[in-house]
């Protein structure tokens, strides 16, 4: 762990750097002197409510001070950003199930990483991960520009590409199927020369699905030997375990995702286990990103359509992508309503159990419809208030909790001196109504200020094949492990 420290030390002090240097991203206004906020509310992501804001100081890059007492202040060489006394300032939100990729043309899916992560940005969203990649070059391309400041977008912390048999997407159900991504004979020096590879092209955490327990027991182990931490989808489409959660928490794995049990296929067993899956969840500091607004998603937009849908989606794509979105349909539900409930049981009960503090957010909204993950993740937020967890909860699940997730929460998550200047600015109090945390007027990341209205104006119609020239670059290509 000491050395993934030193290596996202430096990493961030990069950052930093550049984040003063004169390059700015499109979209921004960049500032030569130091950016003060003042009036409204802020949730500092660490405090149980909000407070009154005095001044925040961020300086290259930086949060200088917080509750800065600004009376006597010179302001002259300052940019000055007023809040009326509806706002409220939050911490940069972390997504830590982004997918990039997106099925489009019934071919695969395949990263889009430019405009999705512009339309993050523009919803608060600061830090995504990624969560599994098809082409995960373009995901830690655009990566590099960001970080140099030539393109505009969250921080991106690229997760390489999936761990396991699910390389080879639907291709495959189970990690007893074989896959030219990841063998059924691949070997244990196989395994661990392909987590190496991936540390090295900067990777801090790895998505494990349809790998066997043997493969798992490497992955973990070698993973945490590079300082990275471990995501682990554990259901195969069979709908039992390729590894058991108890057997994953035990190897070490630090965040599950989707589920706890499978009560529902095994007809009320898994709910037994449910307590048990908790107690050791709590005792080995295991993360969960439940992903309701995915699994629930379609039954959920249809019984809360104007609060789940509030604006037009499908404008971000191009008119040949709408029109194959439209001729496609919508697709079934991912789970019925009897798993979905099971979903939202277990959520709650690990929140009520002490397990707060374990919730994070993750959208899981691989594209296959005309609904973007940078808007999903405020249908996550309010999913999760609907499954009935609080709402200052939910807020730390999109914040710092996150971020102690990654690991990274001594530099972003909340909003305290020498961490990152990411926040955003809101109308409204979102820990009286979620809602009001869609609601955004202004983004600031690495400190530089952003205009939410910009950055969606600048999508419109970017995102997908523009026609049958580039549809190929949208099919999947599966790419072998071993070279020939």
């Amino acid at each position: 762990m000491r050395n993934f420290i030193q290596i996202l030390s430096s990493s961030f002090a990069l950052s930093l750097l550049l984040a003063s240097a004169p390059a700015h991203a499109q979209w921004s206004e960049p500032s030569p002197g130091p950016t003060v906020i003042r009036g409204g509310w802020l949730f500092d992501g660490i405090s149980e409510t909000r407070r009154r804001n005095t001044g925040i100081v961020i300086r290259d890059g930086v949060f200088a001070e917080i509750d800065a007492d600004l009376e006597e202040s010179d302001l002259k060489a300052s940019k000055v950003i007023e809040l009326s006394d509806s706002e409220t300032i939050l911490p940069g939100m972390i997504d830590l199930h982004a997918h990039y990729n997106l099925d489009l043309v019934d071919k695969g899916r395949a990263e889009e990483v430019t405009w999705n992560g512009i339309i993050f940005l523009a919803n608060g969203v600061t830090s995504t991960w990624s969560a599994g990649e098809y082409y995960p070059e373009r995901v830690i391309e655009q990566r590099d520009r960001i970080d140099a400041g030539e393109a505009a977008g969250p921080r991106l912390f690229a997760s390489g590409p999936y761990f396991g048999a699910f390389r080879c997407e639907y291709n495959i159900g189970l990690a007893s199927d074989d896959c030219i991504g990841w063998p059924n004979d691949i070997s244990a020096e196989e395994i661990r020369d392909e987590v190496d590879k991936w540390a090295a092209e900067g990777v801090i955490s790895i998505k494990i699905k349809q790998a066997s327990p043997g493969e798992m027991a490497i992955l973990i182990d070698q993973a945490h030997k590079n300082g990275m931490t471990t995501a682990a989808h554990l259901a195969n489409y069979d709908w039992e375990y390729d590894v058991d959660l108890r057997d994953a928490i035990l190897m070490g794995l630090d965040r599950v995702e989707h589920q706890l049990t499978l009560a529902v296929s095994r007809g009320g067993e898994g709910s037994a286990e449910m307590q048990q899956m908790i107690d050791l969840m709590l005792e080995h500091d295991v993360y969960y990103d439940a992903n309701l607004q995915m699994y629930g998603g379609i039954n959920e937009r249809k019984k809360h359509l104007a609060e789940m849908v509030w604006t037009d989606e499908s404008k971000y794509f191009t008119p040949y992508a709408q029109q194959l979105l439209e001729e496609r349909g919508e697709p079934p539900p991912e789970s019925d309503a009897a798993e979905f409930e099971q979903r939202v049981l277990e959520v709650k009960s690990l929140h009520d159990a002490g397990g707060a503090h374990l919730l994070v957010i993750g959208t899981d909204e691989p594209v296959y419809t005309n609904l973007l993950p940078g808007f999903a993740y405020h249908r996550e937020l309010l999913a999760m208030t609907y499954a009935g967890i609080p709402n200052v909860s939910v807020l730390k699940a999109a914040t710092i909790n996150g971020a102690r997730a990654l690991g990274i929460d001594d530099r972003v998550g909340s909003i305290e001196p020498g961490k990152l200047a990411d926040l955003y600015i809101v109308r409204g109090n979102p820990l009286e109504d979620i809602k009001a945390a869609r609601d955004v007027k202004i983004v600031i990341k690495d400190g530089v200020v952003h205009n939410p209205g910009a950055l969606l104006q600048s999508a419109e119609g970017k995102i997908g094949p523009s026609g049958p020239d580039d549809h190929a670059d949208w099919v999947l290509e599966l790419r072998p492990l071993r070279s020939e």
